[in-house]
């Protein structure tokens, strides 16, 4: 145990103090606080832009009546829709309006041709653009009020009728997805990419003390299970470290910077309860020590730095698998779903399976229990395996071995350790 927590403070101490962790940790935590800044610079430059049009003279949009006997209605329907532009309606010959169009000097044009169709004018025609929807939706209102007052309707009724709003409430018994959904799919995503990022840190540590022969020194002064122990549980403490930093500087810009320019409709969709960020951490906890033992295990198996995608990539393209299972689910609404709930018991996908439902659906207390205990016992399993690897691998150089090379080897340093405890 003394060399185990030797190990443990050297790794934590050697991740924590070394520049790429401090300066990713840094970088990390100002866009997190610039993107809280966000939403209140662009509203700044959104009123600044509008206060700038006022002192002028309002952006024109042209609008050719030919459906309609009046222009009162449409202009007063195109300028609810429109309120920071003038609707000029008195135009009546479409080559001007394309011709003012293409200078800049109206906005768009719109001709109406038939009460339910219209001839659209514009210069440049975005993709991101919503005009032809919002028109579509100003063309419906237009025919709907003219037809509700040649019916006898007034205004003020016409009004009353196309504006009813509908208010509703809603009883959940379970899980609410429409509050948790984006903060669990953020907090996922942090899950996913915080195990690769800090269970490749291991496997570059165990390369890096290979290839300077490091290894070969530690391996004579502890055992095997001490130093991969140590390493792992030392690094993935650094990680803890670095990913509590960035969640505590989330929580604090959204309570604080975000909390005046970051909308309230958004604020209630970026909402991180309590619990689910524990389980973000419990998971996070579990998902790298299953992976960061096995992929250890890989990397004293590479003499070189060269070698090491090769051996890791099968197990990182588990990985990803497993994430994209994930997030098919959430986007399909199969989070209860047979394959989700295998997934949930398996170890290299359960810790972004069962989090993704314990955040987003009902999960039984059982299930939870079950999932945590089939992840523990694997890594400890793991761990065991990666150390009689680590054991092997320190003093393999060349190619990497093959499979079947691995059993045999394991299989032999098992019986020489038995007939070692028999002579004991």
């Amino acid at each position: 145990m003394k060399h185990i927590l030797q190990v443990l403070k050297f790794e934590y101490l050697s991740c924590v103090k070394s520049k790429s962790f401090i300066i990713s940790t840094i970088i990390f935590m100002l866009l997190i606080m610039f993107t809280a800044f966000i939403p209140a610079i662009i509203s700044s430059v959104v009123s600044e832009g509008e206060k700038g049009s006022g002192e002028g003279h309002k952006r024109i949009i042209a609008v050719m009546n030919n459906a309609y006997e009046e222009n009162d209605t449409v202009t007063a329907v195109f300028g609810k829709y429109y309120p920071n532009y003038d609707i000029k309606t008195d135009s009546k010959d479409i080559e001007d309006i394309k011709n003012k169009v293409d200078s800049s000097e109206y906005e768009f044009g719109v001709v109406l041709d038939t009460p339910v169709s219209y001839t659209y004018i514009t210069k440049n025609n975005s993709m991101m653009s919503r005009n032809s929807e919002i028109l579509n939706t100003v063309i419906t209102d237009v025919f709907r009020t003219v037809s509700f007052e040649k019916a006898g309707i007034s205004a003020e009724e016409t009004g009353k009728i196309l504006n009813a709003r509908i208010s509703s409430s809603t009883i959940t018994t379970g899980v609410d997805q429409t509050k948790n959904y984006w903060s669990a799919y953020i907090l996922i995503m942090m899950l996913y990419m915080a195990i690769v990022m800090y269970g490749q840190m291991v496997s570059q540590s165990v390369v890096s003390e290979k290839n300077s022969r490091a290894m070969e020194m530690l391996i004579t002064c502890a055992k095997p299970s001490h130093l991969m122990f140590g390493k792992i549980i030392g690094s993935g403490l650094a990680g803890l470290t670095q990913l509590c930093v960035i969640l505590l500087t989330a929580l604090g810009s959204v309570s604080t910077i975000g909390a005046n320019s970051i909308p309230k409709e958004i604020l209630e969709f970026i909402n991180f309860p309590i619990p689910i960020v524990l389980y973000a951490v419990l998971f996070f906890i579990l998902g790298y020590f299953i992976y960061s033992f096995l992929l250890g295990a890989l990397s004293s198996l590479a003499s070189r730095s060269e070698d090491l995608n090769t051996l890791t990539s099968p197990l990182m393209i588990l990985y990803v698998a497993a994430f994209m299972i994930v997030i098919m689910s959430m986007g399909a609404d199969s989070l209860n779903g047979t394959l989700m709930i295998v997934c949930s018991y398996i170890p290299f996908t359960a810790p972004i399976a069962m989090f993704a439902r314990v955040a987003l659906v009902n999960v039984s207390a059982i299930e939870i229990i079950l999932s945590i205990l089939v992840q523990l016992i694997s890594i400890y399993l793991f761990g065991m395996l990666a150390s009689a690897i680590y054991r092997i691998g320190v003093l393999m150089y060349g190619n990497p071995p093959k499979p079947a090379e691995i059993v045999k080897l394991l299989r032999e340093q098992y019986k020489a350790n038995k007939a070692i405890k028999e002579k004991k």
